[in-house]
């Protein structure tokens, strides 16, 4: 015979991203979620666990977009190098070159 009883469950989900886009941003995160579950049975235990989890799963996941969301419209912009005055992005390969072009320019006169 199986006695209901209640028990802690908790759950942990851990998230790393790293972003790259003309720099270097990384995520490191982690949440704890904790829920009391009444066990009634086996298979009825089962399921209110896995409920919990996907619970707290969707519950961190809609934490997380929302804070890239709100962090793209803020810190990421903020981030981001701004265009020059002619609104066009800076060709820093192209510059390079004409600098080692005029250093060797003026080596050799």
């Amino acid at each position: 015979k199986y006695s209901a009883q209640a028990v802690v469950s908790t759950q942990s989900t851990g998230v790393q991203v790293h972003y790259y886009e003309d720099g270097n941003v990384q995520l490191h995160t982690k949440k704890t979620a904790e829920e009391s579950v009444q066990l009634d049975g086996p298979t009825e235990g089962a399921r209110k666990i896995v409920e919990f989890i996907g619970r707290a799963e969707r519950e961190y996941q809609l934490g997380i977009n929302e804070n890239y969301r709100e962090m793209s419209a803020t810190t990421f912009k903020s981030l981001r190098r701004a265009l020059p005055i002619t609104k066009n992005l800076v060709d820093w390969h192209k510059l390079h070159s004409l600098n080692i072009g005029r250093d060797l320019m003026n080596r050799t006169t």
